[in-house]
């Protein structure tokens, strides 16, 4: 029986650890989309926009959905994974 204990404890312990590794990997890749659209922004932003001698308009418009696109996905991904861990707190939670 003592056994079986310390080999639930450490299964226990495995699952927590891939999760938690699981928690830090999304959250990373949640921080890099929402920088990505933030530097799309900025370039956007900063981007030179003119008419050449022709009459044919030169801007980077396709930088603003892309990163709206991108802003949007870090957001979900940030969400996704609070909701997950205050779900988590919820259900070990000992009253």
């Amino acid at each position: 029986p003592t056994m079986n204990k310390m080999t639930e404890k450490l299964i226990n312990d495995g699952s927590e650890t891939r999760k938690a590794k699981m928690n830090l990997t999304t959250t990373t890749v949640g921080s890099i989309l929402l920088i990505i659209g933030f530097l799309c922004l900025f370039i956007k932003a900063n981007s030179v926009e003119y008419i050449d001698s022709s009459g044919i308009l030169h801007e980077n418009f396709y930088l603003l959905p892309i990163g709206f696109l991108f802003l949007f996905a870090g957001i979900i991904v940030f969400l996704t994974v609070g909701i997950k861990y205050i779900i988590h707190i919820l259900k070990n939670r000992t009253i």
